[in-house]
Formats: structure tokens, C-alpha cells, sequence
């Protein structure tokens, strides 16, 4: 009976730690498609305004692509170029500039969408640890009233490799993510019956977990 509890052990352990693997693989994919930790600043480019900011984290070193973005869904101005006037600056943790820029009207070479679209503003280096936070800032010197109408925002994103359809694969393993803590669950729960609670209660909690993160 003991030398089978151990092999249960074997088993949960096994199953659990490859569901555990399959599960950083899919949340490694959701955070670079989610570009989760960049920062987004929401601008209203139809109204002057002073310094707004937005902190974030740096890991390690690279390219990041500052750019500038617009949602419309109204037609009435539809391509007039950006007529406002910004000033935008990325600043180290001690407020030092590492990047700052006046952009004149019709510099920017962004222009009212009928539904999407972004323009390229410049390319920043950084490179630190994540222990400190940088910041995003902008203003809006001289305000454009055809953007009114638009939902405006300032984004800085890091440059990275493009894994193209080979990036579904990070998805794909949700499957045997799901097989493993299935017969994780399973090891579990006859060890639970041999009076072992611990392993059952770590699975539900992590299954519930997937779940949670399968559905959202």
C-alpha cells in the first residue's frame, strides 16, 4: 500500500508540474500579445492640457516605438491631419529626460481615422531593472477640435521578435495544460482518500485557477 501512495505521489507530481510548464507557456504568450506592463496614455487632443504621465517598468535592455494612436467612428473630419500641438518626454526614475520632444502641428504625420489608426513618433532605448519605474508624459500645448471626437493615447512599446503563426502555439498548449491537471486531479484526489489533503487542495485551487484564465 505505501510503495502505491508513492507511486500516486510520483504521478501528481509529475502530471502537475508538466500542467504547470504547459500553463507559463500560454500566460507567456497572453502578456506579449496583451503587451501587459507598456504603458498607454490616454490623451484628449482637443483640449490643451498640462503634464499627464503614466509609470511602467523596464526589463533589461531594448527598442522601444513611441507612437500615437486614434479610435473614431465619426466621419465628418475623416483624414484632416493632427492639427494639436504636443510636447512628450519618457523620464528615468530620478525624473531625468531620456527622450523629450516638441511635435508641431501637422508634424506628426497622424491623421482623424474612420476607425483606427496610429502613427510612428520616434524610437527610444532603454535599459534597466524592473525594481525601478519610468514614467510617460505628455501635454498638449495647442489643441486640434477635429480630434474631438476622437479617443486618443500615447503608447510606448517594446520591439520584439514576431513570432507570426508560430505565436499560436503559446495558445495550443491550453490543451494538454488542461489534460495534465486533469490527471493531476485525479492523483490528487486518491491521495486525498489515503488520508494525504494537501496535493488535492493545491490542484483545485490551480485548476480553478485555468479555469478563470480560460474563460477570460
Amino acid at each position: 500500500m505505501r510503495r502505491k501512495t508513492t507511486w500516486i505521489w510520483i504521478a501528481w507530481l509529475t502530471t502537475f508540474a508538466l500542467a504547470l510548464f504547459c500553463v507559463s507557456i500560454v500566460v507567456k504568450g497572453v502578456l506579449r500579445d496583451r503587451r501587459v506592463g507598456e504603458p498607454v496614455l490616454s490623451l484628449d487632443l482637443a483640449r490643451a492640457s498640462n503634464w499627464r504621465s503614466t509609470r511602467f517598468r523596464v526589463w533589461g535592455s531594448g527598442v522601444y516605438t513611441l507612437f500615437i494612436s486614434s479610435v473614431n467612428w465619426d466621419s465628418t473630419f475623416t483624414g484632416e491631419p493632427l492639427g494639436a500641438e504636443l510636447e512628450v518626454a519618457v523620464l528615468t526614475p530620478s525624473g531625468k529626460p531620456v527622450f523629450q520632444r516638441v511635435y508641431a502641428a501637422r508634424s506628426t504625420g497622424h491623421v482623424l481615422p474612420i476607425n483606427y489608426g496610429d502613427s510612428q513618433l520616434a524610437d527610444v532605448s532603454l535599459r534597466d531593472w524592473p525594481v525601478r519605474r519610468y514614467t510617460l508624459a505628455a501635454r498638449v500645448l495647442a489643441p486640434d477640435e477635429h480630434f474631438k471626437t476622437a479617443q486618443s493615447a500615447l503608447k510606448l512599446y517594446k520591439q520584439r521578435y514576431d513570432p507570426g503563426m508560430g505565436g499560436m502555439m503559446n495558445y495550443v498548449m491550453i490543451f494538454p495544460a488542461a489534460v495534465f491537471m486533469f490527471l493531476a486531479i485525479v492523483a490528487a484526489v486518491s491521495l486525498a482518500r489515503a488520508g494525504k489533503r494537501v496535493p488535492i487542495v493545491i490542484t483545485t485551487v490551480a485548476g480553478a485557477v485555468l479555469l478563470v484564465f480560460i474563460a477570460t
